[in-house]
């Protein structure tokens, strides 16, 4: 059984992560405890004025701004995922 929507493997995808972080990057992988991403842009909200959805349009506009080649994200901190491009404003 699985426990993430059909074909969000190899996609772009936005985590909303508990804490005020949001993970944008390609889903390489993901098992009952974590998520892989590939190429991911790991960001404290908390460090600007800008709110998910605007960074996350932004990150549609002018792509992801890649700090981590490759993430593991604890699924336990996971709050929402989503396809970017199903980002709207």
């Amino acid at each position: 059984m699985s426990f993430l929507p059909e074909g969000l493997l190899g996609e772009l995808v936005v985590l909303d992560l508990d804490g005020g972080w949001l993970i944008i990057g390609r889903l390489q992988r993901a098992d009952a405890h974590w998520l892989q991403l590939a190429d991911a842009d790991v960001h404290d909200m908390r460090e600007g004025s800008s709110t998910r959805d605007v960074y996350a349009l932004d990150t549609q506009r002018y792509g992801v701004r890649v700090n981590r080649r490759q993430v593991f994200v604890p699924l336990a901190r996971v709050v929402a995922i989503a396809r970017l491009d199903a980002v709207s404003g």
